[in-house]
C-alpha cells in the first residue's frame, strides 16, 4: 500500500548539503500530522549532532523557538520528526500555521556529514474503510493515517476526563502512543455493518519520576468483556514497573523490540457491527485505568493493516531512536579471565577484582562459587554482582543509543540460550579494620553443565592504617519513587532509604544529599529531624538539603520558611548536632532562575543567619551571586581549576564539586589536588517513568542504585559508577595517608612532590585520565608501605 498521500514540499536531492533551510511560503500547509523526513549520510569518523530549528515568529532568540538535536551515527541516516512535536525549551508548542523557517545544520561542521533530502510530507490514511484515531489534547501529533480524537469531538465521556500529552518531556515521540485521554467512561465508535476487528493502545508512558500505576481494569465492547487487569501493589511493582528489568540487549536487539513493541500494552479484539456504533465502557480503580492512546478500527477481512501499522512504527523506532555499532562482541569460546589477581589493600577499605567471563554456546545457567581470601582461617568478606548489557542514550539529550554493561546485577546470572556476550564479574572485598597483614588467597570458581572454570586470585593486606576522610564525598539520593505510589507500601520507601545510606556508608560514602522532607508542619518537621539523626548515627560528614528550603518558601512564603529553618537550626545547635546546607540556588544566571532564590536568600539572612545556604553554578556568569552563598557547588560548567575554587575559597567559601564525567578521578586524586572541600555526584535513584526505559524522558535514567521489590536486599544492584567514586574515596585516602608519611620518610616527600606536578590542577587536563594512571598513582603509594 502506498504509505504517503501527499509530498507537499520540495525534496533535496542534488548533491549533498551541510545546511538545509525550508522557507515560510514551503510551510504554508503544515498540520499537527505532517511529518519531516530527512534523509542524509554521515562518513565522518564520529558522531555528529544534527540541529533543527523551527520558528514560528520572525527572529526569534533561543527560548523562543525549538531547538532540536539527535546525535546521528556513522552512516546513512533517515528520521522522521512530527511537527507537532516541535516545541521551545519552556515546551511551548510552536504555532503550525505561522512557521516562519526550519533550518537543518549540523552543530559542528563535520567533513563527511551531508543532508540529502528533506521532505516535508502529509500521510494518506491507512486504507479503505479503516477508522483509525489518535486520542490526546487538540494539536497534538498525529500518528500518519490516524485522524485526531479529543474531548470535545462527541465519541468520548466521562465525568473526569483529562487530555495527556507526554511528548514535551521527551526527545523524540511516538506520537501514537505518547498522548491520550484518561478517565473515559464511554467510547462511542461510529462503525458500518459488518465484522472488525478493534485494537486499543492502552499505556500511558508516564513521565519524569512518575509512571501511572493502576491496578484494576475492565473493558466492555457492547457489553462483553475484552480486556480485565487486576493486581495488588506487589504484582504491579513485580510484573509492570520491574518487567523490562530482566530484558537483556545483544547486537542484535532493536529499539522497537525493546521500548516501542510492547504487545501487552494493547489489546486486540473481533467484534461484530450492526450499524449502530460500538460502545466500550471502561471501569477501573483510577481514572488512569480509563486511559486510552489510540484506537484503530479495521475490517476483520482486512487484518493485514494492523501488520502494515507495526511494520510503520518499527520503522519510526530503529530511525528515531538508532543504536550505535557494539563496541564489544562474543568470541563463542569459554573463558574466565582476571584484570588483576594480584591486589593490594589496607584494612578499612574495599576493593574490586574484575573478571572477564565468557559462557560462549554453552547452555543452561552458570553456577558462581567464590571461595573468600583467606589467611590463618580469617576470611575477607566479598559481594560479587555480574554485568547486564543495557542500551542507554551516549549522553542524557541524545536520541542515539549503545549498548554498556555498566548495569550490574546481584544473585543469579541468568542461562544462555544462544552465544553469550561477554560479562563482568565484578568482586568487592570489604577488608575489616584491623585486618592483620599478609596474603589472603581466594578462588573464583564457575561451573556449567559440561564445563568448569577455576580462577585463583590474592589479596596482599598491607600494614597501614589510612586517615579518615573529614571531607563529604558522595550522591544525591531520593527515595525509591515506586513504593510512594501505593498507601499499603509507603513505609517500605523509608526502610530502603534507611537500607540506601547504610550500604553508602559501607563503600566509604561521606557526604550526601538525601531526600529530607520539606519540613512545613509538625509531621514532616519530625521526620526531617529523624533523617539527619539518622545521618550522624551512620557517619556522614555533612550534608545538602536540596529541595526544602525551595519548597518550604514556595508553600508559606520566604519568610515563614526562613522563621522555620532558624528554629531548627537553634534545636540542632543545642543538641551539637551537624545542621545541613540549605540549597537555595539552582544555576540563578539561567533565565526566570533568580527571583525566588534572592527572596529566600533575603529573608534566611535577617531570620535564619547561622542557616548555611548552598547554591549550584554552572556558568561562569553565576560569580556575581557568590557573596550570597556559604558554600557552592560548581562543575566544569562554571569552571572547575585549582584557581576556581580557591579563588571562591579565598571569599570564605565552602566548595563541593557536582557532577563531574569521571567521578573516581573528582572523588579522588583531583579533590585532593585542587582542595575542594566536597564533591557530590548526580543521582542515586532518578528513574525518568519505566526505569529500564532510556526512551521515556527529556533525559535517560540516572540511577546508582536501581529499583527493586525488596526495599533492603542483601546487595543492590548498582552501577558500576558507584564502585568508581568508592575507588575515589580510597585513592584520596592514600594521598592523606602520604602526607602524614612524608614528614617522616623521603621517600614519601619524594613522591609526594612526585604527584603533585602530575596530578592537574584543571579539570579538562583531569578528566580524560583513565582508571589505569589513578590505579597506578595508588600503587605508588602503597609500594611505600613499610
Amino acid at each position: 500500500m502506498k504509505y504517503w498521500l501527499l509530498l507537499l514540499l520540495l525534496m533535496f536531492t542534488a548533491p549533498a548539503y551541510p545546511k538545509i533551510r525550508i522557507n515560510k511560503s514551503e510551510l504554508s500547509i503544515v498540520s499537527e500530522s505532517s511529518l519531516l523526513i530527512i534523509q542524509g549520510t554521515n562518513f565522518s569518523n564520529s558522531d555528529v549532532i544534527l540541529v533543527i530549528r523551527a520558528d514560528d515568529s520572525q527572529d526569534p532568540g533561543y527560548a523562543d523557538r525549538a531547538n532540536i538535536e539527535r546525535v546521528i551515527p556513522k552512516g546513512k541516516f533517515e528520521l522522521q520528526v512530527s511537527f507537532a512535536s516541535l516545541r521551545t525549551p519552556s515546551g511551548r508548542q510552536l504555532k503550525l500555521d505561522t512557521l516562519e523557517q526550519i533550518i537543518l545544520f549540523p552543530g559542528e561542521i563535520t567533513p563527511g556529514f551531508t543532508l540529502i533530502s528533506v521532505q516535508v510530507k502529509i500521510p494518506e490514511p491507512l486504507g479503505k474503510n479503516v477508522y483509525a484515531w489518535d486520542l490526546g489534547p487538540a494539536e497534538s501529533a498525529i500518528w500518519p493515517g490516524f485522524k485526531p480524537l479529543t474531548i470535545n469531538m462527541g465519541l468520548l465521556s466521562g465525568k473526569n476526563m483529562t487530555p495527556v500529552d507526554r511528548s514535551a518531556k521527551m526527545q523524540a515521540a511516538d506520537s501514537l502512543t505518547c498522548d491520550g485521554i484518561r478517565g473515559i467512561e464511554t467510547a462511542s465508535l461510529p462503525l458500518p455493518i459488518g465484522n472488525w476487528q478493534i485494537t486499543l493502545w492502552l499505556r500511558d508512558a508516564g513521565e519524569w519520576e512518575y509512571l501511572p500505576h493502576p491496578l484494576k481494569r475492565k473493558i466492555y465492547a457492547n457489553g462483553k468483556r475484552i480486556y480485565v487487569k487486576d493486581l495488588t501493589p506487589s504484582e504491579w511493582i513485580q510484573r509492570i514497573y520491574l518487567g523490562r528489568r530482566d530484558i537483556e540487549a545483544t547486537p542484535a536487539s532493536s529499539s522497537w523490540e525493546l521500548f516501542g513493541k510492547r504487545e501487552s500494552d494493547r489489546v486486540t479484539f473481533d467484534i461484530y457491527s450492526d450499524g449502530t456504533p460500538i460502545i466500550l465502557r471502561l471501569y477501573g480503580d483510577s481514572t488512569d485505568a480509563q486511559f486510552i492512546s489510540a484506537i484503530l478500527a479495521i475490517p476483520s477481512k482486512n487484518a493485514l493493516i494492523l501488520d502494515i501499522l507495526t511494520r510503520q512504527r518499527k520503522a519510526w523506532w530503529e530511525k528515531n531512536w538508532a543504536i550505535a555499532n557494539w563496541k564489544k562482541w562474543p568470541t563463542g569460546q569459554p573463558s574466565l579471565t582476571i584484570e588483576n589477581a594480584k591486589l593490594q589493600a589496607a584494612p578499612g577499605t574495599s576493593v574490586t577484582a574484575i573478571f572477564e567471563f565468557e559462557q560462549g554456546n554453552l547452555p543452561g545457567a552458570p553456577m558462581i562459587m567464590l571461595s573468600q581470601p583467606t589467611l590463618n582461617n580469617h576470611s575477607i568478606p566479598a559481594h560479587w554482582h555480574w554485568s547486564q548489557w543495557q542500551l542507554t542514550r551516549t549522553h542524557l539529550a541524545s536520541t542515539l543509543l549503545e549498548a554498556h554493561d555498566t548495569y550490574l546485577r546481584h544473585g543469579l546470572m541468568p542461562a544462555n540460550k544462544g552465544v553469550a556476550m561477554p560479562r563482568q564479574l565484578v568482586v568487592r572485598f570489604d577488608l575489616p579494620q584491623g585486618l592483620a597483614k599478609g596474603l589472603y588467597k581466594g578462588e573464583m570458581r564457575i561451573m556449567i553443565p559440561g564445563k568448569n572454570f577455576t580462577l585463583p586470585f590474592h589479596i596482599n593486606v598491607v600494614d597501614a592504617v589510612l586517615p579518615e576522610l573529614t571531607k563529604p564525598i558522595g550522591i544525591y539520593l531520593e527515595k525509591p519513587v515506586h513504593f510512594g505510589w501505593f498507601k499499603e507500601l509507603e513505609m517500605l520507601g523509608d526502610q530502603a532509604m534507611i537500607c540506601d545510606l547504610r550500604f553508602l556508608r559501607k563503600l566509604g560514602l561521606t557526604g550526601i544529599s538525601p531526600p529530607y522532607p520539606t519540613p512545613s508542619d509538625d509531621e514532616k518537621r519530625i521526620k526531617f529531624n529523624r533523617l539527619s539523626g539518622e545521618l550522624n548515627k551512620l557517619g556522614f560528614v555533612d550534608s545538602m538539603a536540596y529541595t526544602s528550603a525551595k519548597r518550604l518558601s514556595q508553600r508559606l512564603g520566604a519568610g515563614n520558611a526562613a522563621n522555620i529553618v532558624a528554629e531548627i537550626e537553634a534545636e540542632y545547635k543545642q543538641k551539637l548536632q551537624n545542621m545541613p546546607y540549605w540549597s537555595i540556588a539552582d544555576e540563578p544566571s539561567n533565565p526566570g532562575n533568580t527571583d525566588l532564590f534572592k527572596s529566600i536568600h533575603r529573608y534566611f539572612t535577617l531570620f535564619a543567619p547561622t542557616a548555611k545556604l548552598a547554591g549550584h553554578l554552572n556558568h561562569s556568569a553565576d560569580k556575581a551571586y557568590l557573596p550570597m552563598f556559604d558554600m557552592i557547588l560548581i562543575n566544569d560548567g562554571y569552571g572547575a581549576n585549582k584557581k576556581d575554587i580557591q579563588d571562591a575559597q579565598d571569599q570564605n567559601l565552602k566548595v563541593w564539586l557536582y557532577n563531574m564525567p569521571n567521578p573516581r578521578a573528582a572523588a579522588g586524586f583531583y579533590l585532593w589536588q585542587t582542595q575542594a572541600d566536597g564533591f557530590i555526584q548526580w543521582h542515586g535513584r532518578m528513574p525518568t517513568a519505566d526505569p529500564f526505559d532510556p526512551t521515556d524522558g527529556r533525559e535517560f535514567d540516572v540511577q546508582f542504585l536501581y529499583p527493586s521489590e525488596n526495599p533492603c536486599p542483601q546487595e543492590p544492584d548498582i552501577n558500576i559508577l558507584l564502585y568508581d567514586i568508592m575507588n575515589g574515596i580510597v585513592d584520596h585516602r592514600w594521598m592523606l595517608w602520604l602526607q602524614q608519611k612524608a614528614n617522616s620518610n623521603s621517600n614519601a616527600k619524594v613522591l609526594l612532590n612526585q604527584l603533585r606536578h602530575e596530578i592537574p590542577s584543571t579539570w579538562n587536563a583531569m578528566r580524560d585520565i583513565d582508571d589505569s594512571l589513578l590505579s597506578q598513582w595508588r600503587q605508588q603509594i602503597i609500594n611505600l608501605v613499610d
